[in-house]
């Protein structure tokens, strides 16, 4: 009777140690392991519409996750996903929300009525700057605003960035004057780009970047509002003729992440990151990317033969003041959501001459 009690006693004492063992291992492993299953390192997936070779991928993703992983001693990964591996150029922003993906680089036009007050910078002829000075713009926008924090409510925002000056790129018909653009179809990254294709007698057509070659070979578009940039992003010199410079506006971009995604990483490592990569630094360098890119993009066209047109005052004039009610519009659906428009509108076209 007593080595029966023994050996129940003995076997007891296993199973509780089993137990405890395991408790003690499945508590140590912390938030960390339990989400990347990889011995305590947070791995996540940043991804986006373009090739690996876009400007924005090699010069401004690809830097930052491996400036992230040496500042977390490897404890914080992204590996970004190119070519739309993710999610489309319109689903990006979207599948970020619900966590589809961690993280994600995309193009504030696709995103129709999220973006209405941030976008005072897509307004007509405010791009007066390069790209750096216009994404330092940008991003001091966001952190002076709580109107335009308050569209970032629903992920967390890593970065904000615009492009080059947007200039006319057209196939086929040269726009050296004002009468020039009227009937034409030209791709529009955003509603108020298309506002003012519009107010210029033009067809706007809405379309992802990554589609403008195959357009404009079959003949859908005869150019579009593109940065300079983009005619090397996506391969363009030999397919367009001329490139009608003007600064008419810019486009803006984001690279947030999606909030549960962002909690996997520790309290330290998201203040090493937020203090050494997030908000300006990250902005100026998307921004440098695109004016280095800008200019071998030039080169590459002027090889290839397309011809860079200069308007003169008097013309470019012509556009401009066409195009004043697309900004007197924005005024307009501000003040009928409450918002201080004249306010921010200001603040933007101060924030640029101060560059």
């Amino acid at each position: 009777m007593f080595r029966t009690c023994t050996k129940l006693s003995l076997l007891c004492l296993t199973i509780l140690s089993i137990l405890i063992f395991t408790a003690c291992s499945n508590s140590s492993s912390g938030d960390g392991d339990s989400a990347s299953g990889n011995g305590g390192t947070v791995e996540l997936k940043l991804g986006h519409m373009n090739s690996p070779e876009h400007v924005q991928d090699t010069g401004a993703m690809t830097p930052f996750s491996k400036d992230v992983e040496e500042l977390t001693d490897g404890r914080v990964k992204f590996q970004v996903y190119p070519g739309g591996a993710l999610g489309g150029p319109t689903d990006t922003f979207d599948n970020i929300v619900t966590g589809i993906m961690d993280a994600g680089w995309g193009l504030h036009g696709y995103n129709a009525g999220k973006f209405t007050v941030h976008t005072v910078l897509q307004l007509p002829f405010l791009a007066d700057g390069t790209a750096a000075e216009l994404s330092v713009v940008a991003q001091k926008l966001y952190d002076t605003f709580p109107e335009i924090q308050e569209e970032y409510t629903d992920v967390k925002p890593l970065w904000i960035h615009a492009a080059d000056p947007y200039a006319i790129i057209t196939k086929g018909k040269a726009v050296r004057s004002f009468e020039d653009v009227k009937g034409l179809k030209l791709r529009t990254p955003s509603v108020e780009a298309g506002n003012m294709i519009e107010s210029w007698g033009a067809t706007p057509v809405s379309l992802p970047a990554p589609e403008i070659y195959d357009a404009l070979q079959k003949g859908v578009i005869d150019g579009g509002v593109l940065p300079v940039a983009a005619i090397r992003d996506f391969n363009l010199a030999d397919i367009v003729d001329y490139v009608t410079l003007g600064n008419f506006n810019t486009s803006l971009f984001y690279v947030v992440m999606n909030k549960d995604s962002w909690n996997k990483i520790s309290a330290d490592d998201q203040k090493l990151i937020e203090d050494e990569l997030l908000g300006l630094p990250m902005a100026e360098l998307a921004g440098k990317a695109f004016d280095e890119q800008k200019e071998k993009a030039e080169q590459d066209a002027k090889a290839a033969g397309v011809e860079f047109i200069t308007l003169p005052d008097d013309e470019l004039n012509k556009f401009k003041n066409n195009a004043e009610g697309v900004t007197e519009k924005w005024l307009t659906d501000m003040e009928a959501k409450g918002i201080d428009g004249q306010k921010i509108y200001d603040e933007t076209v101060k924030l640029i001459k101060g560059k």
